[in-house]
């Protein structure tokens, strides 16, 4: 009698085992891509249609084009600032004020709404004035930091940083005060220390809603700048746009305001980019839920 032992099958061993996606995954995943593709062509429909309606009026004569100019114009403008260097000098000298004021805004905002929010003394004495502050128009407070601060380059810096530290401590002072007690006293029940809780529950239970503001500081802090140029400097975007229309070159103008629109959009990206990194772990948890 012959014992015969099972031997593996060798091809079904080093056979590879091809993992093919469910059709309800690759259904899922171009659906997603098909809608990128229409968020993208819907969001360039508009513009691109005023871009040639505003074209097709100035060569017809429906408007002015001494005054309103053409989208050609503006482009063949745009060039020749950007290649004499114009517009490249003025669009880094307002990139340098914009990051300046917004990082110090957002740190003195940040640092400011968690100090109110763990000290109830700090935040009775702080909160009223901040607050009184706020609903004071920002290019009121101007001829004040120009009088104080003289008529450098630091009164810009604070004239912008104050429109994101408002945003910026109010919003986290609201999202540290939300925070439920249940959370503060299992941290004490495990022993954590005051700044062991800081670390590891409050910053990031507070991060989600940092973020938000900072999103929404962006766009302030671009208007702002934008603003400070436009009535005190003798360089910037603003004062590249202000001057133009000032000396009348309506090409340049048009040239400015594109500008500034793409910047402002771009570094809205950026932040709510750099913002999405710091708190995926919190968006892949609401959509989960969702």
């Amino acid at each position: 009698m012959t014992d015969r032992t099972a031997q593996p099958d060798t091809d079904t061993q080093d056979r590879w085992i091809e993992r093919v996606p469910e059709n309800r995954t690759r259904s899922a995943n171009e659906q997603a891509r098909q809608d990128l593709v229409l968020r993208i062509l819907l969001g360039l429909l508009l513009p691109v249609g005023v871009l040639i309606a505003w074209e097709l009026s100035a060569r017809a004569g429906w408007i002015d084009a001494r005054f309103f100019s053409h989208p050609t114009a503006v482009a063949n403008k745009a060039f020749a600032d950007a290649t004499s260097g114009m517009l490249w000098s003025e669009l880094r000298v307002t990139v340098g004020r914009l990051l300046t004021g917004y990082v110090l805004g957002t740190l003195a905002g940040i640092v400011v709404g968690l100090a109110m929010s763990q000290s109830r003394v700090l935040r009775w004495m702080l909160e009223p004035i901040v607050r009184g502050l706020y609903v004071i128009p920002k290019l009121a407070l101007l001829p004040l930091f120009l009088l104080v601060f003289g008529l450098g380059e630091m009164p810009k810096l604070v004239f912008i940083g104050l429109g994101t530290f408002y945003i910026v401590a109010f919003t986290t002072l609201s999202a540290a005060m939300m925070i439920p007690t249940a959370y503060h006293e299992v941290t004490r029940s495990y022993g954590l220390s005051r700044a062991q809780r800081f670390r590891w529950m409050i910053i990031p239970a507070c991060l989600p809603q940092i973020v938000s503001s900072l999103k929404l500081a962006s766009g302030i802090s671009m208007l702002l700048v934008i603003a400070v140029e436009f009535v005190n400097a003798n360089n910037g975007l603003g004062y590249y746009t202000w001057h133009a229309w000032q000396v009348f070159v309506p090409d340049r103008m048009y040239v400015g305001v594109v500008t500034i629109s793409l910047l402002g959009v771009l570094f809205s990206a950026v932040i709510g980019l750099i913002g999405g990194r710091l708190v995926r772990w919190a968006d892949d948890e609401y959509g989960g839920q969702r």
